[in-house]
């Protein structure tokens, strides 16, 4: 995606739509020190809401990532056992002050 330095407009849209939350904070409730309660915005098969333990509700975010194997290769970083060597700098001149 490419946006004009001079489009504020397509910036700003573009800076929310990174910065939202992966899903509603005003429809998760804690019923009581095990489970939570999330509202539903369409409900599927009848159900309204999804009562999870903190555990669940966990394993429910991280699916909705890429699984760790499949990053692209900046963000694994050079320690990566995979990751190519850095490339030795040579410099032709001698930089004086």
């Amino acid at each position: 995606m490419r946006i004009a330095a001079a489009d504020r407009a397509r910036r700003e849209r573009l800076l929310r739509y990174c910065a939202r939350p992966a899903f509603a904070l005003e429809r998760l409730r804690e019923l009581d020190t095990e489970h939570l309660l999330y509202d539903s915005a369409k409900p599927s098969s009848g159900a309204t809401a999804l009562r999870l333990t903190p555990l669940e509700w966990l394993e429910r975010l991280a699916a909705r990532g890429p699984p760790p194997w499949n990053l692209p290769e900046p963000a694994r970083g050079q320690l990566d056992p995979q990751a190519q060597p850095a490339p030795a700098y040579q410099f032709d001149q001698r930089i004086t002050w």
